[in-house]
């Protein structure tokens, strides 16, 4: 079994959880004016977490509605010279976002574009989010089909990120309409694949996962239509076969370099099939991917935590795991079956960059215009797109908890081409 069908399963059944287990929400906005520097956002900070129910609060929701503000502002940034080129008759536009949590973006963006670029928002078609989980599914048509004033113009798709990825669902109509794709800590939770190259044939190898019998002796081949999360794998290596995994590298080669001195490497093989299906469907595209650059090591205080690090082979890139009762495990092998497991993989912005920009490289004949691609970190997003939504968030003593923390944050950014600095 491919190593990103466990993943995917995993993650699958921790979003399916009740909706308020997964991504909580403050309920009531922060007064920052009122705060007196960092160590009073840190104690408000810390308040927050134990008052809400969910295990996440995410930048949209602590900063509700300010960081979603800046992204609205890069939307009208980005579709406004599109709208306005030639080369293409299109009246208007359309947002897509990816993973919408609870629709409190989706609503702020909305209003925001409203409020401040009506003629950007009277000429938005439709804001369709995709999105993984059933109950923040439902929670999305709640918040935004029925309680919301944009109701007209959304449209909500429960679909699996893998099959978008794998081209095994329906994604976007190919049309040269200008397009927004937003994804705002969406990366760190899509399913990665492991690589490696062999030191005998340089080869690249993929990791699948072994099935384990009563007898701890590797079984058949498991079938992947049927992935049971509570058994026992192993993980091996493979010739690496799989169609996605070849497309990737046959993209951008360099993903697979240096794989034999520096180990194993994982791969945000959703995440950059996304992407390669979003230009093929939509040339004249703009995207704002979100999310987190590092993450810490997981808290493990015991020699067998340590040791069981060692049932994955260790690779750049490893992900976080982490249960419902915040307890960090050794790796994504390693938690107990019935554990309803995070799994957050860090993104390599430079990389996704790099792979962008090979995409674009492909086809320029259907795109309006030219496109540049950064990788920024995001408090540099923020003051570039939303410096007055920054200073709104700023305490008595001037700090700004918007920009100066989540310092671990980068943003990919595709603009027109005069927009990126």
């Amino acid at each position: 079994m491919l190593l990103r069908k466990y993943i995917c399963r995993r993650l699958l059944e921790y979003y399916s959880q009740p909706a308020h287990k997964v991504v909580g929400t403050t309920h009531a906005s922060v007064d920052f004016s009122s705060l007196l520097g960092q160590w009073h956002w840190k104690r408000t900070y810390k308040q927050l977490y134990k008052q809400q129910k969910g295990m996440w609060l995410t930048p949209v929701e602590l900063f509700a509605p300010y960081y979603s503000n800046g992204f609205a502002n890069f939307v009208s940034s980005s579709m406004k010279p599109m709208l306005e080129s030639k080369k293409h008759n299109s009246d208007g536009f359309q947002i897509v976002e990816l993973g919408g949590g609870r629709g409190t973006n989706a609503k702020a963006l909305l209003n925001h574009l409203q409020l401040h670029h009506n003629d950007v928002y009277d000429r938005l078609t439709e804001y369709t989010i995709f999105d993984t989980s059933p109950t923040l599914h439902e929670l999305q048509r709640q918040n935004l089909k029925i309680a919301s004033d944009h109701a007209d113009k959304i449209n909500l798709v429960n679909v699996d990120m893998m099959e978008i990825a794998e081209g095994t669902s329906p994604f976007l109509t190919h049309s040269n309409i200008p397009t927004t794709l937003i994804a705002l800590e969406l990366l760190d939770n899509l399913p990665h694949d492991k690589i490696a190259k062999c030191f005998e044939t340089d080869e690249i190898l993929q990791a699948e996962l072994i099935l384990l019998d009563d007898d701890c002796k590797t079984s058949g081949a498991s079938s992947e239509a049927i992935i049971d999360t509570s058994k026992q794998y192993h993980e091996e290596f493979s010739p690496a076969s799989d169609p996605l995994l070849q497309h990737i590298l046959s993209i951008d080669p360099s993903l697979s370099t240096r794989l034999a001195s520096s180990g194993p490497r994982w791969i945000p093989s959703v995440a950059l099939g996304v992407l390669m299906r979003l230009f093929e469907c939509r040339p004249n595209s703009a995207v704002a991917f979100a999310d987190f650059d590092w993450l810490p090591p997981p808290d493990l205080s015991t020699p067998e935590d340590q040791r069981l690090m060692l049932a994955a082979e260790p690779a750049l890139g490893d992900p976080i795991v982490t249960d419902m009762k915040g307890i960090d495990h050794p790796c994504y092998l390693t938690s107990p079956p019935d554990a309803l497991c995070d799994i957050l993989f860090p993104t390599d912005f430079a990389r996704m960059a790099s792979f962008t920009k090979s995409i674009l490289r492909r086809d320029n004949e259907r795109r309006a215009m030219p496109v540049s691609v950064a990788a920024m970190k995001q408090n540099d997003f923020l003051l570039q797109y939303g410096l007055d939504e920054v200073n709104k968030t700023k305490s008595w003593a001037g700090y700004s908890p918007l920009i100066n923390d989540f310092g671990n944050c980068s943003v990919l950014a595709v603009t027109p081409h005069h927009l990126c600095k």
